[in-house]
């Protein structure tokens, strides 16, 4: 028996590290301050981990060793094929680039029709590699200049891509924006950004939830959105615009979604090409169009993320208090018509007010969709929405948080005359919070009024 146990561990430590002791060596591919390396540097390779997707490496000339994503160095090798591949990265040792054109592609080989394995963002910032051989892209009227580089992205994803659209640049500090060199105008008070500072920024999702009608509650909020540290007027005069002094004090800069929360503190606003970057922190913003921004950002992973802001004439508070009263008083119709429905095999359910359920000997229920460890005290929502097609069917849908139950269960529901029909939603088919299908085998319970 113990022997079993020992080659069951065995096999499990397998699964999780390739190998212990030396992989051999690698060459560091991406500058990783953190970490104390830097690109061009050979380091030895001791453990790959399966799970985690890092190398354990050894700092050179100390006895130190650190964790590093696997993407950011060369597969391990001997130390002769490490040199070997060091020297032909030698000519951009330090090379990165940030890109022109939103969309670019990188490529499986150097020529136009080779496979895209990767679309880059416009700003975003990519490690330049080595440089390849291969035909040139044309525009109509003949080839466009540049060359075919191998590069990698700040996710890991190696490929080809043209150079015509890539700012290339040396890294000159560990803060790679502050090492993009482009001309820069400081705090330009040009129109396009006295438009941009005088309105409010709201995440892209919330235009789509205002024009299908759909909200997700969570996710809209007045506090969401891209904040510049400045007083947006209530009212404004035709043509009147609100613009940072120069000598205005530090402000802090705020970028907050249902999933984000960044800040930075800074004090002037840099034109940076078609950009603007503030002071010389690795944020910036595009615009696209009047009533959309772009935002770019180094998080602490050290990768470059994006979110899109747009501008937006309503009135978010407004409608989310509105939203929120609309489900109140669907879920007060539930009340009035009851507040009492019985059934003589699935119990009786109680509405105590709006969003408090008691449902009593639901036993026939148990397990398959409601959980044995769960009570019969119910918090109630109504966060769903129906398909053109079920809401000729169904009123809505009750979500119920049972005390005791960890994930809340779906009923769709429809008052009758004679009382509530309930229909298990476990089975239901979802697009966020829409539900666009029924599904099979699902089960019906008929509750009459007490």
């Amino acid at each position: 028996m113990k022997k079993i146990l020992y080659v069951f561990a065995g096999l499990f430590l397998g699964a999780l590290l390739t190998s212990c002791g030396n992989l051999g060596y690698s060459l560091v591919l991406w500058n990783n301050p953190e970490a104390g390396v830097s690109e061009g540097q050979l380091v030895k390779v001791y453990v790959k981990s399966n799970i985690s997707h890092t190398y354990i490496i050894g700092i050179p000339e100390t006895k130190k060793k650190v964790e590093i994503p696997v993407w950011q160095i060369s597969e391990p090798e001997s130390k002769r094929k490490t040199v070997k591949l060091a020297a032909k990265y030698k000519d951009y040792e330090h090379t990165y680039a940030s890109v022109k054109a939103d969309g670019l592609p990188i490529r499986a080989g150097t020529v136009n029709n080779a496979k895209q394995v990767y679309r880059l963002r416009k700003n975003e910032v990519i490690r330049v590699l080595y440089k390849g051989k291969g035909a040139a892209p044309t525009n109509g009227r003949g080839e466009l200049p540049g060359d075919w580089l191998r590069v990698l992205t700040g996710t890991g994803t190696q490929g080809w891509c043209f150079s015509y659209n890539l700012n290339l640049f040396e890294r000159v500090s560990d803060d790679l924006a502050s090492s993009i060199v482009v001309e820069k105008t400081e705090d330009a008070p040009d129109e396009e950004l006295s438009a941009i500072l005088a309105k409010k920024w709201y995440p892209e999702s919330f235009e789509s939830m205002i024009s299908s009608g759909r909200y997700d509650l969570e996710k809209f909020s007045p506090d969401y959105g891209f904040d510049f540290g400045i007083p947006v007027p209530e009212t404004e005069a035709e043509g009147e615009v609100q613009t940072p002094a120069p000598e205005q004090s530090v402000k802090t800069l705020k970028l907050t979604t249902a999933d984000v929360k960044k800040s930075w503190t800074y004090e002037k606003i840099l034109k940076n090409g078609d950009n603007y970057q503030f002071d010389e922190l690795q944020v910036t913003m595009t615009t696209r169009g009047k009533k959309m921004l772009a935002v770019q950002y180094m998080d602490s992973d050290g990768k470059m993320k994006n979110e899109n802001f747009v501008c937006l004439d309503a009135d978010i508070s407004e409608l989310a208090e509105k939203e929120i009263m609309r489900r109140q008083e669907e879920l007060s119709v539930l009340v009035a018509a009851g507040p009492v429905y019985e059934s003589d095999y699935y119990g009786s359910i109680e509405f105590n007010n709006e969003n408090s359920v008691t449902w009593r000997n639901y036993r026939p229920l148990v397990p398959e969709i409601i959980s044995s460890s769960a009570l019969g005290s119910v918090t109630v929502t109504n966060g769903y929405y129906l398909s053109k097609q079920l809401k000729n069917e169904f009123d809505g849908v009750l979500t119920m948080h049972f005390t005791g139950m960890e994930t809340p269960v779906n009923f769709f529901y429809k008052l009758e005359e004679g009382g509530l029909r309930l229909v298990d939603a476990s089975k239901a088919q979802k697009k966020g919070n829409l539900i666009t299908e029924k599904g099979s085998g699902a089960r019906v319970m008929y509750f009459g009024k007490k």
